[in-house]
């Protein structure tokens, strides 16, 4: 089954959150290519959660050192940093949008 790992992290400031963003969103494709879905949120200035979905939880487990790896490559970035893990029961993708059809 589907596993999602959700992880959630209190930045030092809303700039380090910022910085932390930008670099993310190119690092973590590299760094995590056996993830399915990569989804970044900001949830305040200070805060965000971050999910990636694997097709399974062998695949989710065998990500951890390369995800370890990776956030050491942020330092000085995180007050605190946590993730819990579980199965997916709903993925859903608008296909409307997967098709460019809705433009909203």
């Amino acid at each position: 089954m589907t596993v999602a790992r959700i992880t959630m992290c209190e930045y030092f400031s809303k700039e380090v959150g910022d910085d932390f963003e930008l670099k993310y969103s190119e690092v973590a494709p590299k760094s995590l290519p056996d993830a399915n879905n990569l989804i970044l949120v900001r949830t305040s200035e200070t805060s965000g959660m971050s999910i990636a979905i694997y097709k399974d939880e062998k695949t989710a487990e065998s990500t951890l050192a390369d995800r370890k790896k990776m956030l050491e490559g942020f330092p000085d970035t995180f007050k605190d940093i946590w993730h819990m893990q579980g199965e997916v029961s709903l993925n859903f993708l608008n296909e409307k949008l997967k098709l460019g059809l809705d433009n909203s």
